[in-house]
């Protein structure tokens, strides 16, 4: 649940995330920690927001969280204002868990998939805990269809949601894509950026979280929108592909790369792969 380590001095709480994501930073938590600038104490940006690691692993005073996916932020939003009720809901899903259950809550989710309150969000969080490699993936139709993965789920306890709920507290969540923050960001803020990765063989891309894929032009676009942070004062962190063509987008920055563990394509395969960690300070 909680791992104490140092920060700036300080004692800080590591809180694990309360949801299962793929592509999620858990296990690369202890790397990302230390490359929180040394001297922060300011506001804190993470617009890709996913599992949400790196702001559970540090003690930020003022927290801006957002993403495109509302369901994801909802799931957020529900735990923060009622982490009670949404335990009970995971624990009266688990108690009638099966393989049709899966499929019977997956076609619930999807038939209120305009709804964000916190049964949708119940739903959303069983269903990624148990859902094949904690992937979320939705159809043009903006449906969830990820088949059944984990038949015993690591549901989070309600000492856990009531450790997530004090850890957002100064947290503002928004359901926005990664640019609109560019008008709330300033010189000596810190932003942390985990967008979706280019696929490794250059076609396998099992992980699509939104109806459309984050193409090679939006990698661009990110690149260009990361140095328009950069020349405004900002300090930035990027996790990313170690791949020739993001290094080639992020030529004059520091780059580092480091190994992490992933399922690389929708079948259940996990290799050792190279990720780049990527900033300007």
């Amino acid at each position: 649940m909680r791992n104490g380590h140092q920060l700036n001095g300080h004692e800080v709480n590591i809180v694990r995330p309360f949801i299962r994501w793929a592509g999620g930073k858990q296990n690369l938590i202890k790397v990302l920690v230390k490359k929180i600038p040394k001297d922060f104490s300011g506001r804190y940006f993470e617009p890709f927001l996913g599992a949400g690691s790196l702001f559970f692993a540090g003690n930020f005073k003022e927290a801006f969280l957002s993403d495109v996916n509302p369901h994801l932020i909802n799931a957020f939003e529900s735990v923060k204002s009622n982490p009670e009720l949404i335990f009970d809901l995971l624990i009266q899903h688990r108690k009638k868990f099966s393989v049709d259950y899966y499929y019977t809550l997956r076609k619930k989710f999807n038939a209120d998939k305009t709804k964000f309150n916190h049964e949708q969000a119940a739903r959303f969080i069983f269903l990624v805990h148990t859902s094949f490699n904690g992937i979320y993936r939705v159809n043009r139709k903006g449906e969830y269809n990820v088949p059944i993965g984990k038949i015993e789920p690591n549901l989070p306890e309600l000492f856990h949601l009531l450790t997530v709920k004090e850890k957002l507290t100064n947290a503002k969540l928004n359901t926005v894509d990664y640019d609109s923050i560019l008008s709330q960001v300033r010189a000596g803020d810190f932003v942390y950026l985990d967008p979706p990765y280019p696929a490794l063989d250059g076609k396998t891309q099992f992980q699509q979280f939104t109806i459309d894929k984050f193409s090679n032009n939006s990698q661009v676009q990110l690149a260009l929108f990361c140095n328009t942070l950069s020349k405004k004062g900002v300090r930035v962190l990027i996790s990313n592909s170690d791949i020739v063509s993001i290094r080639k987008l992020y030529r004059g920055w520091r780059i580092e790369s480091t190994s992490a563990i992933r399922y690389v394509s929708c079948k259940s395969q996990r290799i050792q792969v190279e990720e780049l960690l990527i900033r300007n300070y």
